[in-house]
């Protein structure tokens, strides 16, 4: 189950929204608590917003007041009404709105039933309703009703949706709203840090991502276009402007994305890094051999070469977990020029140590901890050090990779989280 939670100051709006759904039949009132309720029993969009407008205090100052959700069980869950009413109390319980006006409906417009919640983010005093950490609080409870009520996990939803993505197909049309389909569904269900780790997400959906620079008016814009790429990668169309997609999948939102994503991260980098453990251990061969293994640990690899076949970036990637990591991400024992040594050599596996012992040679497999975890600092962008690395052994410049863009666009995305931490503090 998905919960999605909004605040805003228009009440209005947000009763409006679902009160219409109801008069069209397409909604229907589950449940309404400390609310007036007229002698048939009904409630009306008047009655419950002038209840809910009496009970805010004029003089009170948080302005987005109104509380707004929709709780959203998997596509294939026939939950019946008494069970959704059940589990929309618990939850507002657990969130902390126990206690506060609240309406719940039940939309059924659509083959994926659901439920919406309006309630007020302040008390009769004024006083707001703790939001700290909100979404993850949220999350964990809507996992404790999951388990509770033996309901298909989030996760299964997240897997459909990316499953039933399909590749950009130039050949079938409407271009456009097929790269707004997959951009809006890796941007919703992925966690990536980089472009390189977003365009590797998108290439499994013939998609490819790259930064522009415009000037309208004498101003510079910084932006994004789309390029729709065949199954190896080459640019099969005109690049598409991401203002003509849409909101949602410009340069902001990536970049809001990627901030958002550097805390999520680190709590999946462990698992992330012993699978490709695992799988390193048993010293394939080849880069199909790394594929096959890593496959059985349930992870994808994109390895990016330049013109002399030299490994220069590598990137994992976690479909279920939604999440993808450059290879020296997870440390720099993973960067992208420790396989590019591998597989230029595999005689010697550098995932797995030798030494001599009493006159014998023992094999010791290093722990998942034992390359040090470069993103446990804010600064530390693994995407630099892979660039580093392959400075120093190979003539980077004369490649004609983007990963020099990629790295400009990490100490730009640095330089602005800088200038916005020193305008807070003012």
């Amino acid at each position: 189950m998905i919960a999605k939670i909004s605040a805003t100051e228009n009440l209005g709006g947000a009763l409006g929204y679902n009160f219409k759904k109801v008069e069209k039949g397409e909604a229907s009132i589950l449940l309404a608590a400390e609310l007036y309720q007229d002698r048939e029993g009904r409630y009306t969009m008047e009655d419950v917003l002038a209840d809910m407008e009496a009970l805010i205090p004029k003089k009170c100052r948080t302005k987005k007041t109104v509380f707004h959700c929709s709780l959203n069980p998997h596509p294939d869950e026939k939950l019946s009404d008494e069970t959704l009413t059940q589990i929309a109390k618990e939850y507002m319980e657990a969130l902390g709105y126990g206690n506060q006006p609240y309406i719940v409906f039940k939309h059924s417009d659509i083959a994926r039933e659901h439920i919406h919640i309006v309630s007020l983010r302040v008390d009769s005093r004024g006083q707001k309703i703790n939001d700290k950490f909100e979404k993850r609080r949220s999350k964990q409870i809507t996992d404790a009703l999951e388990r509770k009520y033996n309901l298909i996990p989030s996760s299964k939803v997240t897997e459909k949706a990316v499953a039933e993505t399909p590749k950009v197909d130039i050949g079938k049309g409407n271009i456009k709203e097929q790269v707004a389909s997959v951009v809006r569904m890796v941007l919703k269900h992925y966690k990536f840090c980089s472009l390189g780790e977003l365009n590797a997400i998108l290439s499994k959906y013939n998609l490819a991502v790259e930064e522009v620079k415009t000037e309208f008016r004498g101003k510079k814009y910084d932006g994004l276009v789309y390029v729709p790429t065949d199954d190896k990668s080459n640019k099969v169309s005109t690049p598409i402007h991401a203002s003509d997609i849409g909101r949602g999948v410009g340069y902001t939102a990536v970049q809001n994305r990627m901030q958002k994503s550097k805390q999520t991260i680190k709590p999946l980098i462990p698992t992330v890094r012993n699978k490709v453990l695992q799988a390193m251990r048993t010293s394939p061969q080849t880069e199909k051999d790394l594929r096959s293994r890593l496959e059985e640990q349930g992870l994808r690899v994109v390895i990016r070469k330049n013109d002399n076949g030299r490994i220069y970036g590598i990137t994992f990637i976690d479909d279920e977990q939604g999440v993808a990591l450059n290879g020296s991400r997870l440390g720099k024992g993973y960067a992208a020029n420790v396989f590019n040594g591998y597989f230029s050599n595999p005689t010697h596996n550098p995932f797995l140590v030798e030494m001599l012992y009493g006159g014998s040679s023992v094999r010791l497999e290093p722990s998942p901890t034992a390359h040090p975890l470069q993103s446990d600092t804010e600064d530390g962008d693994n995407l630099v050090d892979e660039l580093i690395e392959d400075i120093v052994g190979d003539s980077f410049r004369s490649t004609g990779n983007d990963d020099w863009k990629e790295a400009a666009w990490q100490r730009k995305l640095r330089r602005q989280s800088k200038v916005n931490l020193k305008r807070r503090k003012r």
